[in-house]
């Protein structure tokens, strides 16, 4: 045998020894590597839309906007694998991604924005990748929070309570999955001052939970606190939670009062 026969029969060895997962040693398959980038494509722009898991969304709305025409998009609607793909030929000049993604949770319907991975404009002739990612918390842009808001008032036949609010506390406990069908997780934190003026507990994902509340004073004992929907129904341990949607964002308002 000469020396290339037997460099091909070690190789042939030393790759058979070398198989991921179903090798009956139990060990993870070798993770694939991530993609090359792809190559941006003259007068299109295209790319992928993903949920935080990674996972493609289908049905997402993604346009491209024209930098100097006012109102001058052009719309594509993701497939079932994310990708989408769209022309930027004409009028000619420079174009910014966005999108948006809707989706229901209890019969409410939600739009939730999407982050394009460069918010940079780009020449049309030149085209462009962008990809989204659909994220149900964190920052946007602009510096504004990604997530729901809960927002606080105070029982109107209790004033003294407005004292309370810096010191109240939310817990929110999931009793079901989140918008994007990821599993619930607790949310616990003090209330602050929301960028409208009003308390509240910000960046929350949006989900199903209960509700509850307490005054918790720092070095004081705390007070569990009831809770309503503001100006709905009757005061309780818990409330369920029902966002609606503001603007590009989604809230909830609740009252909370010391009343038995």
């Amino acid at each position: 045998m000469n020396k290339r026969s037997l460099l091909a029969a070690a190789l042939s060895l030393l790759l058979a020894g070398c198989t991921t997962g179903a090798d009956g040693t139990g060990r993870p398959p070798t993770p694939a590597p991530n993609p090359a980038p792809r190559p941006a494509q003259a007068h299109t722009m295209s790319g992928t839309v993903r949920n935080s898991a990674g996972q493609p969304v289908a049905g997402a709305t993604v346009f491209a906007g024209h930098t100097v025409y006012f109102n001058t998009n052009v719309l594509a609607k993701t497939g079932a694998d994310g990708t989408y793909r769209l022309s930027v030929r004409e009028p000619a000049g420079s174009w910014y991604a966005g999108g948006t993604v809707e989706a229901s949770l209890d019969g409410q319907r939600y739009t939730f924005d999407l982050l394009p991975s460069s918010s940079e404009p780009f020449p049309g002739a030149q085209g462009a990748v962008r990809d989204f990612t659909w994220r149900l918390t964190g920052e946007r842009p602009d510096g504004q929070k990604i997530g729901a808001t809960v927002t606080v008032y105070a029982d109107f036949f209790d004033p003294g309570l407005l004292d309370w609010l810096p010191d109240i506390e939310l817990t929110l406990t999931p009793t079901g999955p989140r918008i994007d069908g990821s599993p619930g997780v607790e949310v616990r934190g003090r209330i602050e001052q929301t960028p409208d003026g009003q308390e509240g507990l910000e960046d929350i994902a949006l989900g199903r939970y209960a509700i509850s509340a307490r005054y918790a004073p720092a070095g004081g004992p705390s007070q569990t606190l009831q809770i309503r929907r503001r100006n709905q129904g009757e005061f309780a341990p818990t409330v369920a939670s029902r966002f609606v949607q503001r603007g590009s964002g989604q809230i909830m308002e609740v009252e909370v009062s010391r009343q038995p």
